[in-house]
């Protein structure tokens, strides 16, 4: 029996939940640890539609928010953005280009932290600002072997034709 690749991608955004979940704490490195659950959604964002990539970052918020057990409100949002702000991106950009990749992965990290703090804002906020810079810095580590994971998962896309 062959999986359809949008569940294929929800295994691998629960994967991703649970190895953040119990493994994530033992990266840590000065202070701070991969978001597993972003860079999936990253990944799964750049290589899809909005409306797919919004519908993953609200998996992706639901499940984040409730294993962390607070501000399940806030992480629902700043990742719908995420994806949306993502997803976004095959109407302007050639996507599969790896630099477009790293680029959006950074901001869109550094991005999804704002509008965290915009909704749940924390008591020290140059204290926030570093961690936020390190994760985003970090995500990129594992930003381009999880896309290619994704690419293997995603059907072929017919891409655009131009005709003159």
């Amino acid at each position: 029996m062959r999986l359809p690749a949008w569940l294929k991608l929800v295994l691998l955004i629960l994967f991703a939940t649970a190895v953040q979940a119990v493994f994530a704490h033992r990266l840590r490195f000065h202070g701070v640890q991969p978001d597993f659950n972003k860079v999936v959604l990253i990944c799964i964002a750049v290589n899809t539609s909005v409306h797919v990539a919004t519908a993953y970052g609200f998996l992706s918020g639901w499940l984040m928010g409730s294993v962390v057990g607070m501000s399940v409100g806030s992480y629902l949002i700043s990742r719908m953005m995420l994806g949306a702000l993502l997803g976004l991106l095959e109407l302007r950009v050639f996507r599969h280009n790896p630099i477009v990749l790293i680029f959006s992965a950074l901001t869109g990290s550094m991005l999804c932290e704002a509008v965290f703090f915009l909704f749940s804002p924390q008591q020290n906020v140059g204290r926030w600002v570093s961690l936020a810079v390190g994760e985003s810095l970090y995500n990129l580590v594992f930003v381009v072997p999880v896309s290619a994971w994704v690419r293997r998962i995603l059907p072929p896309s017919t891409g655009l034709s131009y005709t003159s």
